[in-house]
């Protein structure tokens, strides 16, 4: 039975959806299963003025995610919407998920619910972690208990921790970590939370969780949080629980339409790094990039989700590519040179087609960067930054030559400053990534998913047709140029235009109200 045959008329729940993932799952569910029962977004209101409804309305006039529908619908859209999407106000940090008694009763014919809501930075303020990560994560757990249905929750490969060079199955160990450390999800929590409130300020506290991260072996945060909610729901007996961890999910390879991206990945840093000046990636060139498309992880998910409505679920099922098609920092580095040189032959600046087009960036080892070491760097320009401040200067540039090259001393001082500025992010970048690029080697095992779906037409998750160097020089270089880079580099990316007149969604059908189970 094909998924699409499985949630025909069916009623899915589905929280984040103002992220990446569940953007173009809602997305490709309304394109691919025309008989969607009805999808519920729970989304958590941004004041008076936009409440869950509004946000959600907004997405689905201005996000490119959903310009197919927008297109085949015309004027007819938020009727035809109306029939399948519904909005409520809800925070999953809070007990109940902070919904009303209203807003509740819509959820009563609910068939699955889909937790794809989280934080998903690197290191961020380790108590806002513990509260969408882990807190978010129980209270969805509870939704489902009391509505009687399967849970469905997105996780992440990295939860596997700093493993080395190592084969990572779809399993979980609950209450162990990978440091091999005891790991309960209760007590640990606790101990992070009081060693934080007893932090001066919000840096003292991302220092700690990260000391308390690694010392269970996790990379980070983010790695920490989300293996602490692994682990509470794994607690969960009466649950009927299925895991799905994606890699680093990264442009779309087709739906919405190649290149498609939002917000920052993984991927959008490093190649950034090395369409600078700084070409010198330190990385083991061996190495496993895990990359997968978002739109193979929409696939995988919804077939997942589907499974988990039939029995066919449960336990830990990962999205990722380095099982099946493998593919390695040394050929990402060397694809993305050549990405970078046809972009900068197209679309460049001039200086970008006369000098950086020109520079191929090149894997170093960590301990082998030579002169152009960005630690090294960084610390030549803090010199020649002092040295050039006006109260430095008086100590060795004569008094003749500073009132004749004063202001032009202070030009370069500025420079320079600006420099330090840029080292200083690029180091940051280095170390944050560093356990992702350079420390473990992960081979994340994927048979659950690819024998699941062997047989879809749709919803298939298997990525060995995929070219890496197809899609890598020309969707995702491309698509990073697009909708990444330009936030790294302070540009925002703007949205299609809003609808004329604006969209709005009507209240759900009456017999939408009705359990379906």
């Amino acid at each position: 039975m094909q998924t699409q045959d499985v949630l025909a008329d069916r009623h899915l729940v589905i929280t984040g959806f103002t992220g990446f993932v569940a953007k173009v799952l809602v997305g490709m569910l309304l394109e691919e299963v025309p008989r969607i029962g009805r999808i519920t977004l729970l989304v958590r209101p941004r004041g008076r003025l936009r409440p869950a409804r509004r946000r959600v309305e907004e997405a689905l006039e201005t996000s490119p995610v959903f310009r197919t529908l927008r297109a085949q619908h015309g004027a007819g859209l938020a009727a035809w919407l109306s029939a399948r999407i519904d909005a409520i106000d809800a925070d999953l940090e809070q007990p109940g998920c902070g919904m009303s008694a209203e807003a509740r009763a819509r959820l009563a014919s609910t068939d699955v619910l889909v937790h794809c809501a989280g934080l998903t930075d690197f290191a961020p303020d380790p108590l806002k972690a513990l509260s969408a990560n882990v807190a978010g994560a129980a209270n969805a757990a509870t939704l489902a208990e009391e509505l009687g249905v399967p849970l469905v929750h997105v996780s992440t490969c990295y939860v596997a921790g700093n493993v080395g060079t190592a084969e990572v199955p779809e399993t979980l160990t609950p209450g162990r970590a990978p440091s091999g450390a005891p790991l309960q999800v209760g007590a640990e929590t606790r101990a992070l939370q009081l060693a934080c409130r007893r932090a001066a300020s919000v840096e003292e506290r991302i220092n700690i969780g990260t000391a308390r991260a690694q010392a269970l072996g996790f990379p980070n945060i983010y790695t920490y949080t989300k293996s602490l909610a692994e682990h509470l729901l794994a607690q969960r007996t009466e649950l009927d629980c299925t895991i799905v961890r994606p890699s680093i999910v990264e442009c779309a390879r087709q739906r919405p339409f190649p290149g498609w991206n939002e917000g920052l990945n993984t991927a959008g840093p490093l190649a950034w790094l090395i369409s600078t000046p700084f070409r010198r990636l330190p990385t083991v060139p061996e190495h496993t990039f895990d990359v997968v498309p978002v739109d193979d992880v929409a696939c995988g998910l919804a077939a997942i989700t589907a499974a988990a409505l039939t029995g066919r679920a449960g336990g830990v099922f990962q999205l990722a590519s380095s099982d099946h098609n493998p593919f390695t920092f040394d050929r990402a580095v060397e694809l993305t040179g050549l990405g970078m040189r046809r972009w900068t032959r197209r679309a460049g600046r001039p200086i970008d087609r006369g000098l950086l087009a020109h520079l191929d960036p090149i894997p170093v080892a960590l301990d082998a960067q030579g002169p152009f070491e960005v630690r090294r760097l960084g610390r030549l320009a803090r010199h020649l930054g002092r040295a050039l401040r006006a109260d430095q200067r008086a100590d060795w540039v004569p008094s003749g030559v500073e009132r004749a090259l004063g202001p032009t001393l202070d030009r370069v001082g500025t420079a320079i400053d600006d420099v330090r500025g840029s080292l200083d992010r690029v180091e940051q970048m280095l170390e944050l990534f560093q356990p992702f690029i350079h420390d473990n080697d992960w081979t994340f095992h994927t048979v659950r998913a690819r024998e699941l779906t062997a047989h879809e037409e749709v919803f298939r998750f298997d990525l060995s047709d995929l070219s890496w160097r197809d899609y890598w020089v020309d969707v995702e270089y491309p698509g990073l140029r697009t909708w990444c880079i330009p936030i790294l580099e302070g540009e925002r990316i703007q949205g299609d235009p809003p609808l004329r007149p604006r969209l709005q969604l009507g209240n759900p059908p009456a017999e939408v109200r009705v359990a379906s189970k």
